[in-house]
């Protein structure tokens, strides 16, 4: 049998694990898979199509939290009186794409190449939302995003334990950069032998399916 905290194989007539000397009758964690890397066989990771899945998932659950944040940032702004950035930046976007002059919430005509209310927005849907959503599942108690949830997988480091914040922190920036090389990141878990991406390879991560 294997030991339900390192995962190495062990004595089945025994109580304690021979290697760590952890009780060998507490049932294991369902939720994960708890063998060591040399000890899991490939079928037990996630494969490309659970991740593209999960992927399609959690951008949806994004969108949705973007909406709710810049509804809040608009509520927020309105209280306070002072014009939303995520609208300001909506309208000058709307007004490029009309070949208009550009002005801000005051009237005035901006010049600005990216006009520092579009960064501002964009740094904030974009990057700041799905880095905390990511970082925050992936190292939370669940080892996983809404749509790792919905299709199974949990991410662990390479002894399947739960991972760090800061290492969820890499591996999604590590994973914003695989659109730079044309999704290779992505697609190269279908080709090695642990079913990593470029992010996990960097973070040194993996992805399991979860037991039902």
């Amino acid at each position: 049998m294997y030991c339900p905290k390192c995962g190495r194989e062990t004595e089945s007539s025994g109580r304690f694990c021979q290697w760590c000397g952890a009780d060998t009758r507490v049932a294991p964690p369902k939720a994960v898979l708890r063998k060591r890397v040399g000890d899991i066989t490939t079928e037990k990771f996630a494969g490309l199509g659970r991740r593209i899945a999960s992927g399609i998932i959690d951008i949806l659950f994004l969108i949705i939290f973007d909406i709710i944040v810049a509804g809040f940032l608009a509520v927020l702004t309105w209280l306070i009186q002072r014009p939303s950035p995520v609208s300001e930046a909506i309208l000058q976007l709307y007004q490029y794409y009309r070949h208009v002059p550009r002005t801000d919430a005051y009237g005035n005509a901006v010049n600005a190449a990216v006009p520092s209310q579009i960064l501002l927005s964009s740094g904030l849907l974009l990057l700041l939302v799905p880095w905390l959503y990511f970082a925050y599942l992936e190292s939370s108690r669940n080892q996983a995003t809404l749509g790792k949830i919905v299709t199974r997988i949990a991410v662990t480091d390479m002894q399947g334990n739960r991972i760090t914040f800061a290492r969820a922190t890499l591996r999604f920036f590590t994973m914003s950069l695989s659109f730079l090389t044309l999704f290779v990141g992505f697609i190269i878990p279908a080709f090695t032998k642990y079913r990593q991406g470029l992010h996990d390879m960097v973070a040194g991560t993996l992805m399991f399916r979860q037991e039902i």
